[in-house]
């Protein structure tokens, strides 16, 4: 794998021959194991090599980029011929230029050495556990797919300017999909994530007990009268519905387009004064944590939403140029595209009740364990089936839930948040709480 700075030092050379005013050049190698099961078989056992390469270059302000995943002297000097000629004839855009080198503080805890001896065999060992404590947990449970994967990434991003960077991480992730079937009756289908960056840390038992007694709780359920009230979202829902449109609306690029019901609303108040949001690329053992974003700028610790008042939008160079400002190191992606935009761990700031004293607060309420439906980022509006839901009266479940809907709009929705629990669970690269919401309209078949 040439995801290396020495490597890149060497394009990046021959990049700046070809009289351009500035160069950038990513690279990438990895290596991935996938191990899927369906229909409670083993269904795919994969493994994959592969390394690339991206240039970017500036000429009269006029951007090129090219790609490959083929890095041959010829193939990379053709991608750098390419580059330079889509530069050419790119119009002048006076935000077109690549970031100052700033300090780099490694963050802790995302790559393992026991991840170079990491073996197919180990993979499918996990996989084969992932599904069996499920299965182990109770005859009844199906289920429909689990994956677990590993990820071996080498990456390295050097400019014209003096940036000079790279970075190794190692990657488990494992989900379990499915359902418990008890002769005709099936449950709500549900899902449960994990990951870790450490061989030694990985708990497919733990994720697949937890999704096996939430689709085992599940089954029983029926309707209830439709209210306008209360209801409560898990750390799974919330990151459907609140923070998919949080992390689109924050972004910088949408706000500039005009896509973000954010334009305009900083230092304003956007949500109930309980909340409170950062991002943390630093954040040791996160799933979204790297030392620098994809132009090779550190990342921070950013509060995004401070009390309901929104303090920040996430920026890369480009956009940040646009506003005359620093960019706040949130560029993302990889050697196969321009720099996007996008958050690293994404968290809500837990509260102090515990989800079992919200819950005894809750007069009528439903919590949603899971969420299928739309959400539009733009407008708010969500709309959706409740999957694992349950009913809470007078401050006690009732009855787990089928046949229910919400809907709403979420930016509405974030000035009605009512509570937020203390406790908190990771679903990818959100951490969030439990959370409470008022006065959204459930309807349901009864």
């Amino acid at each position: 794998m040439k995801g290396n700075l020495e490597f890149g030092k060497e394009v990046l050379s021959k990049v700046l021959r070809k009289d351009v005013e500035e160069a950038e050049v990513y690279l990438s190698g990895s290596r991935e194991i996938t191990v899927s099961y369906e229909k409670n078989d083993l269904q795919l056992v994969s493994s994959n090599e592969g390394e690339g390469v991206g240039i970017r270059v500036f000429k009269n302000k006029g951007m090129g980029f090219a790609n490959s995943n083929d890095l041959s002297p010829k193939e990379v000097e053709k991608c750098i011929d390419d580059a330079v000629s889509i530069a050419r004839l790119s119009p002048s855009d006076p935000s077109n230029s690549l970031p100052e080198p700033q300090t780099i503080t490694e963050v802790e805890g995302l790559y393992d050495p026991e991840g170079e001896r990491f073996s197919m065999s180990d993979a499918m060992d996990h996989a084969r556990r992932l599904v069996m404590s499920a299965r182990d947990f109770d005859s009844r449970i199906t289920i429909d797919s689990a994956i677990f994967k590993f990820n071996i990434t080498h990456s390295a991003v050097v400019n014209s300017k003096g940036i000079e960077c790279k970075e190794d991480r190692t990657n488990f992730e494992y989900i379990i999909f499915g359902m418990a079937v008890d002769g005709d009756e099936v449950s709500s289908f549900d899902y449960r994530f994990d990951g870790t960056h450490f061989v030694k840390d990985i708990n497919v038992e733990k994720v697949a007990r937890e999704f096996a007694k939430s689709v085992v709780e599940s089954l029983g359920a029926t309707t209830c009268e439709s209210f306008n009230g209360s209801v409560i979202l898990t750390p799974y829902a919330a990151a459907s519905i609140i923070g998919m449109p949080l992390a689109f609306s924050i972004n910088s690029d949408n706000v500039q387009k005009n896509k973000s019901r954010f334009k305009g609303m900083l230092n304003k108040m956007i949500a109930s004064p309980l909340l409170t949001v950062e991002d943390n690329g630093n954040l040791e053992y996160g799933l979204g944590s790297s030392s620098f974003d994809r132009e090779g700028l550190p990342h921070k610790v950013l509060k995004v939403i401070e009390g309901g008042k929104l303090t920040t939008y996430l920026y890369n160079t480009y956009t940040a140029n646009n506003e005359g400002i620093a960019s706040t190191g949130h560029a993302r992606g990889g050697y196969s595209t321009i720099p996007t935009i996008g958050p690293t761990n994404f968290i809500v700031k837990n509260g102090k009740d515990s989800i079992g004293d919200i819950i005894k607060g809750t007069k009528r309420g439903v919590v949603v364990n899971r969420f299928s439906g739309n959400v539009d980022p733009i407008s708010g509006k969500f709309s959706g089936v409740v999957k694992g839901g349950k009913l809470i009266e007078n401050g006690e479940y009732v009855k787990p839930l089928t046949g229910t809907l919400i809907s709403g709009n979420v930016y509405e929705a974030l000035k009605n948040i009512s509570a937020i629990s203390s406790e908190t669970e990771r679903v990818e690269n959100f951490i969030f709480p439990y959370i409470r919401l008022e006065n959204v309209s459930v309807t349901s078949g009864k």
